[in-house]
């Protein structure tokens, strides 16, 4: 079981379509996926859909609550069935959502004893009691203490990044905060790799930024994904009918990027 956090400190960049794009295409290849949403507004726990009982107002079945039930006793074993809920759409891939509330639970987050290791604690049991095959993190755009707990709970990031040209100072500063957390934390924590997300390639500033992000990585030895995801407005699309793009538009060309990054993607984290 591979645990992989989709970071970055910058919004806007669609972590969350491709967290909800990669799960999808992993089940098609035939893996068991769980998503867990770490990011307040629930966009990913509104596209992945959950049957109509668990409603998604419902504060008692979130990622926040679970680990507020942590935080109150670390020995606690979960019942799991409570957070974990099957995608009303589409097969082996699961969810533990997450909305508003959950920015309540990082302020008690913050004053806890194990404040970063809480939901290393969660993650711990899910592998002790599921048998997925990937765990897929979705962050919020922050440095915060649950970027630190999700980074403390995975095995792999997963960066996500625009083709503009303030992508690699923005990754510097990412990479950085991740050795940190590999220093003092998590000392497995491995790079999976960086993902270039809604590049026009029709642009000489994408296509400038690809080579300069796969070039200034690549010398140190980080993986740069040669599937550059491109810009379309057909990602806005299927994302407003709640369907990943290969349901959607299956011969398009963010399709076709995707599936090959999911292949690459496999080929880096196992």
């Amino acid at each position: 079981m591979k645990v992989i956090s989709l970071v970055n400190h910058k919004g806007g960049v669609g972590k969350t379509t491709i967290t909800f794009n990669l799960a999808v295409n992993l089940t098609k290849l035939g893996y068991k996926v769980l998503v867990i949403d770490f990011d307040s507004q629930g966009n990913l726990s509104k596209t992945v859909g959950i049957e109509q009982k668990y409603d998604i107002e419902n504060k008692s079945y979130k990622i926040g609550t679970a680990l507020e039930e942590i935080m109150r006793d670390l020995e606690t074993k979960l019942e799991l069935d409570k957070y974990i809920h099957a995608s009303s759409k589409y097969s082996d891939l699961d969810i533990i959502p997450c909305d508003l509330s959950f920015a309540e639970t990082k302020l008690r987050l913050n004053a806890a004893t194990e404040r970063c290791f809480v939901l290393n604690i969660l993650i711990n049991q899910i592998k002790e009691e599921r048998d997925y095959d990937f765990i897929l993190i979705d962050n919020a755009p922050s440095i915060d203490v649950d970027f630190q707990n999700s980074l403390v709970a995975s095995d792999y990031a997963l960066i996500v990044t625009e083709a503009d040209d303030y992508s690699v100072d923005g990754i510097i500063r990412l990479i950085t905060q991740l050795g940190k957390i590999k220093k003092f934390y998590n000392p497995n924590l491995q790079i999976a790799g960086i993902v270039i997300n809604k590049a026009n390639m029709r642009t000489k500033l994408a296509k400038a930024m690809t080579n300069q992000i796969s070039k200034i990585f690549g010398d140190v030895h980080i993986n740069v994904y040669n599937s550059v995801i491109p810009q379309s407005v057909k990602i806005g699309e299927s994302k407003m009918m709640e369907k990943s793009i290969g349901e959607y538009d299956s011969k398009n060309p963010v399709t076709k990027a995707l599936e090959s990054f999911t292949e690459e993607f496999v080929k880096s984290v196992i």
